[in-house]
């Protein structure tokens, strides 16, 4: 399938000079709920398993769009999720107005940028669904700190990408937990993946490194089947 990606300026007030920059993917034959993905804390909307995730989503069908948040755009350390969530909404906004989509859309991406999402979910914010790569449960070797208070309230379906090598999710804590969540849930496993679904040698089942864009590359069958379902 053919896909066209592009650059975009979204008009954000909280963001540097007003602005924050993002890409759009857009397939030539076009289905379902569009996607916004947001970037982890420490990387921006260029990087790889952000970028992968975008292709996979475009590869299925659905508009896929990368946006930076503020604190990305400006170069500064990652805000506390919770500050957050008005600058998730306010570029969701933003990526509607410009596309001229304004149904609601699948919302997620990498880590931080799940986190933020998922709670912009839970305080009203209108979705489809939530698409997480490497939602980070915990802090790293802190699973008694759970970042799960607010999943009573978030009411739509959610797909997790996790490696079982990932130091932020317990993936015993994170099948628990996601008995809170309201709709149902599911949840695909790189094996030997870490927080950014990169296998090394060691740990791979087979012996062989992948990279996050080939960790997720691989998981592209279940994630058109969970997003064909938006």
């Amino acid at each position: 399938m053919s896909v066209e990606v592009r650059e975009l300026e979204l008009s954000v007030a909280s963001g540097p000079e007003g602005r924050v920059d993002a890409a759009i993917h857009r397939p030539g034959r076009r289905r379902g709920s569009p996607v916004l993905l947001l970037p982890g804390a420490g990387g921006d909307l260029e990087s790889e398993p952000l970028l992968a995730l975008a292709e996979v989503v475009a590869a299925c069908g659905h508009t896929a769009v990368r946006a930076n948040l503020p604190h990305h755009q400006a170069g500064r350390r990652a805000p506390r999720a919770e500050t957050a969530v008005p600058a998730c909404n306010e570029v969701l906004s933003a990526v509607q107005e410009q596309t001229g989509d304004r149904r609601p859309w699948v919302l997620g991406g990498r880590s931080f940028g799940g986190r933020v999402a998922s709670l912009a979910v839970a305080g009203g914010t209108e979705a489809a669904g939530l698409l997480f790569s490497g939602y980070p449960l915990h802090p790293p070797g802190k699973p008694d700190r759970l970042r799960v208070e607010h999943w009573p309230n978030v009411g739509v379906p959610c797909l997790f990408l996790q490696g079982d090598s990932d130091p932020l999710a317990d993936l015993e804590l994170l099948d628990a937990h996601r008995r809170k969540l309201p709709r149902r849930s599911a949840l695909e496993v790189v094996p030997g993946g870490d927080h950014s679904l990169r296998v090394t040698g060691a740990r791979s089942p087979d012996g062989a490194p992948r990279s996050p864009t080939d960790s997720i590359q691989r998981l592209r069958e279940p994630i058109c089947g969970w997003l064909a379902e938006r």
